[in-house]
Formats: structure tokens, sequence, C-alpha cells
């Protein structure tokens, strides 16, 4: 049996990968399908969320705004991080309801350690201080070449139509965070499921998604014990 990731009765699904590979998508259509079998079902995006988050996130990521160093970036996504879970995700777990994080702190180390060089080390730890330990119960690898996601990137969320300050980066750049990916989810295969991009094939990803969930879901017991709506 794979282990659980945390103390709370909820249950906690994140959703990771590079650029351009539609986790967002899938998120949504895993929400939805959680629904329709009758649980208590939120979802959200990290950095973002709360207030606070949400004003961090556009520090982050708008290209009007200044370049921030490497230490700075990784540390800021640490706090809004802080915030999310202690508002939003701890609650909605002590309630025993499902949580779907669109990035969590695997991000972090993909993006900053990997891509950036910080210490890999120093993420880890800060990552077990930001959420006392916890971790998601299941996280989602949507493992998609680089170079294909980011050709399905289109400038649409800053003024001007420009991508953000992460997008942006060199191919090289977004490359590391990739191979980042895969080397965390080989260290962790009891919390990663990776699901191979499939281009124009949605339904065939989503599929293996909800199977993988429903599995979960059977094998810890969980279908009488999570919230219902």
């Amino acid at each position: 049996m794979t282990n659980r990731g945390h103390k709370y009765p909820g249950l906690w699904i994140n959703f990771e990968a590079g650029e351009g590979a539609g986790k967002t998508t899938h998120q949504r259509l895993l929400a939805k399908y959680l629904k329709k079998e009758g649980f208590l079902v939120n979802f959200g995006r990290e950095p973002g969320t709360t207030l606070a988050g949400e004003q961090i996130r556009k520090v982050l990521q708008d290209p009007n705004l200044p370049k921030l160093n490497p230490g700075t970036e990784m540390l800021l996504y640490v706090g809004a991080g802080i915030e999310f879970f202690e508002q939003v995700l701890k609650p909605a777990l002590e309630r025993g309801g499902i949580y779907l994080t669109d990035r969590w702190r695997d991000s972090t180390k993909a993006y900053q350690g990997y891509g950036l060089g910080i210490e890999l080390n120093l993420i880890d730890t800060l990552t077990k201080f930001s959420c006392g330990g916890t971790y998601p119960n299941i996280t989602f690898l949507i493992d998609i070449d680089a170079e294909l996601g980011l050709s399905k990137i289109s400038g649409h969320k800053f003024a001007g139509n420009r991508v953000d300050k992460i997008e942006v980066r060199n191919l090289d750049y977004h490359r590391r965070v990739n191979e980042g990916y895969r080397e965390i989810a080989r260290q962790n295969p009891d919390r990663f499921k990776v699901i191979p991009y499939i281009d124009r094939n949605p339904d065939k990803m989503q599929e293996q998604i909800r199977k993988h969930t429903d599995e979960f879901i059977s094998e810890h017991g969980l279908e009488s014990r999570l919230a219902r709506i």
C-alpha cells in the first residue's frame, strides 16, 4: 500500500508539469469527475488562490515588473505556499474533503532548483517548513517535451499580450526544469504518477488520471471516509 502523505482525513491531489502540458485542464476535469461521484471537492492554484498569494504571483510572473534574484524568486514561491497551505489547503483536508492543487513545491524544486541552480536541499528544508511536513497523496506529473510545450503557449496574460517571466526563459532552462521533474518523480515513486503527454488526446490522459485516483481511494478505503456533497 502506498503512503498517505499526511495525517489529515482529506485527500490531496497535486498536478505538476512543464509549460504547455495542460495540467490546469486536467485538474478541472478531475474535479468535475470527483464531484459527480459525490465527493466534496475544491481546487486552487499555487502561487495564488489567497489574496496575498495572487499579489505574490503577479510580482513573480508579470513581465512588466522587475526581474528578481533567483533566491528572492524561490523564497516568494515558498511564502505564497505558506499562505495557501494555512488558509486554504489545510482547512479543506481537515474537513475530509478532496483538494486539487495546480502546482506545489515540486514546481519550486524543478523551476528554481534544477532550472536556476538553487540548492535542492535548501528547497527541501523550506518545503517541510512551509507545510509542516505535509505532502500530496498523489502527484500527477504530465510529462511533455519542453520544445513542444513551449510551442503551445500564447501570450495573453499580461499587458502588451506578453507571456510571463517564467515562460519567456530559454529552451535550455525549460529542458532542465522538465528533466528535473522526471528526477523528482524517480525519487518519489510512491507519490508520483507520470502521465506521458499525448498530443491532441486529453481524454486518454484523463482516463489514466481518473483510474489512478479511483485505485488510490479504493486502496486506502476512503470511499466512505471522505466528505460528501
